[in-house]
């Protein structure tokens, strides 16, 4: 799907988790913001199109930001380590729709926001293809939970093969 299509075609966002088709990856991207500690932290799921775990990975930065650049920064750095894993296919679900629309989209904006959208693009360029989805927060829960558990880690954390246990609740 072309990404004009994808912008006019976002409806309401699917509700519950939905498997890839074959061939694919799906990698599942949230933030969250942690206003009193002055940080942000991002989570990744990948699942394949049988919806088997492949991979997570969760991040924290230091600084103030909005929800909407916090979530565009978990694209990017999700953008960033998906590359490693050489999938061919990925579609990145998010459930920020100002993000999904700014990728969708073919302008940029001049400002921290329009930066980080414009890195995403770039790193677009260093996977085979990738698409963008909207989903629902409902969709998007093994993502929330691995963004909230990075904001408690002091480095960054990954698994592969395996899924930590307090995560297979939300796959």
């Amino acid at each position: 799907m072309l990404a004009d299509e994808a912008a006019s075609n976002v409806g309401h966002g699917a509700v519950c988790w939905e498997r890839p088709p074959t061939g694919w990856a799906k990698c599942n991207v949230d933030a969250a913001v942690f206003h009193s500690q002055s940080l942000v932290s991002y989570g990744c799921v990948v699942r394949n199109s049988e919806g088997m775990f492949l991979a997570a990975s969760c991040d924290r930065f230091l600084g103030k930001f909005g929800a909407r650049e916090a979530e565009a920064l978990g694209v990017r750095e999700a953008l960033s380590w998906l590359k490693q894993l050489h999938l061919p296919r990925v579609i990145i679900e998010m459930d920020c729709l100002q993000v999904f629309k700014a990728l969708s989209e073919n302008h940029s904006n001049p400002n921290g926001f329009g930066l980080i959208i414009e890195e995403c693009r770039f790193l677009m360029q260093n996977l085979r293809e990738v698409q963008f989805s909207f989903v629902r927060r409902s969709a998007n829960a093994a993502a929330h939970s691995v963004a909230r558990v990075g904001g408690s880690k002091s480095d960054p954390s990954e698994w592969r093969v395996a899924p930590p246990r307090w995560l297979l609740q939300h796959l």
